[in-house]
């Protein structure tokens, strides 16, 4: 079976000072590197996906507000949630219900700073109101210390892939 080539567009957003910088450096090179550059930065994977065989260029792209204008051309969004700002959840919750009025249902929520648990003001039950109210799916992580990161990037292109597929099996 040949290699499906596929480009995939995430948009990270969420409050500032959130870790969506991060949360990109994290995914994409390993570690926290606190200065990325505002650009996409790209990260490349190879897979198989119920028996499929795909290659996937993955482009992440923070925003900081104005995610109206990054909904139509993105894949995913993954909204990061600072655990110890309640102001955070209030904004996640803003950026799921815009994406989710454009029809888009790629959404996936990241609990930031879990190192920080004792000073959480928002922790799992929070993020299974989210689940439960918006059908997204969310991770707890710690970009410091490179928690929770272990299947987090393979549950997302998992679960994108299969939508992906069984879209186009119905089509």
């Amino acid at each position: 079976m040949p290699i499906q080539r596929l480009a995939w567009k995430f948009v990270i957003a969420g409050s500032k000072g959130a870790g969506k910088s991060s949360f990109i450096s994290y995914i994409v090179y390993g570690e926290p590197a606190p200065i990325l550059p505002r650009s996409l930065v790209k990260k490349s994977l190879n897979r198989e996906i119920n028996g499929h065989k795909l290659a996937v260029d993955i482009l992440f792209q923070e925003v900081d507000g104005g995610i109206e204008n990054f909904i139509p051309t993105a894949t995913a969004f993954i909204i990061v949630v600072d655990v110890t700002s309640a102001d955070s959840l209030s904004e996640a919750r803003n950026i799921i219900m815009e994406i989710k009025n454009a029809k888009k249902n790629n959404i996936f929520v990241i609990g930031n700073k879990i190192d920080l648990k004792y000073e959480a003001q928002i922790w799992i039950d929070d993020m299974e109101e989210l689940k439960n109210k918006f059908s997204t799916k969310y991770y707890m992580v710690s970009c410091k210390d490179g928690i929770g990161f272990e299947t987090l990037l393979e549950d997302i292109i998992n679960s994108i892939a299969t939508k992906t597929q069984a879209r186009r099996a119905n089509e």
